[in-house]
């Protein structure tokens, strides 16, 4: 195991929350780290998912007046 040094600030928020959600610090450490690792994971699917579907509109422009005649 590895010593983690924090600030003291960042330590008496780390005792709060811990407190707050009834568990000891380093569980909310690895429930904060599952938690986010989760949310990276989902972000990562997604672009995946909608790289396909992505399109360069760098030169785009939009003419209401023209669209408006269609």
């Amino acid at each position: 195991m590895q010593t983690l040094q924090i600030s003291e600030q960042s330590a008496q928020q780390l005792q709060n929350l811990a407190e707050q959600e009834h568990m000891s610090s380093s569980d909310l450490i690895e429930r904060l780290i599952a938690t986010h690792s989760e949310k990276l994971e989902k972000e990562r699917e997604l672009r995946s998912f909608f790289r396909p579907y992505q399109k360069d509109l760098t030169g785009f422009k939009f003419e209401r007046e023209e669209a408006n005649e269609r």
